[in-house]
């Protein structure tokens, strides 16, 4: 998450030996860290167009959408919007797609999104 730059300010916990008086060497490479963030509505469009990709890994999608479904239940009409680079797009722009853009669930999801617009 913290590679998101735009429209996004973080803020990490560190594994610095300097800082926490633990050898970095004794923490696992997947030890957990706090991550706090505070996010405009953009940064959180553009952030779920690669977060709720497929082609992301599953713990971030999993993350992600439980992100989504929070803001969902203040902010509905910004969340209506978080979604997947195809769909927001109409078509899959990743070199190696996942598939998702050739399903049905997609066309739904497509349609969905695009409520109002077409009307």
């Amino acid at each position: 998450m913290v590679r998101h730059k735009i429209g996004i300010e973080h803020w990490v916990s560190t594994q610095r030996s300097d800082r926490t008086g633990i050898s970095r060497d004794e923490l696992p490479q997947g030890a957990l860290v706090n991550h706090a963030c505070e996010a405009d509505a953009q940064a959180l469009i553009n952030i779920s167009r690669k977060r709720l990709c497929s082609c992301a890994s599953k713990e971030t999608r999993e993350a992600w959408q439980l992100v989504r479904e929070e803001i969902e239940k203040t902010e509905p009409e910004l969340a209506s919007c978080m979604v997947k680079e195809c769909v927001y797009r109409g078509f899959c722009p990743e070199m190696f797609s996942c598939g998702y853009s050739k399903t049905e669930a997609f066309e739904q999801e497509l349609a969905e999104y695009r409520k109002g617009v077409n009307a």
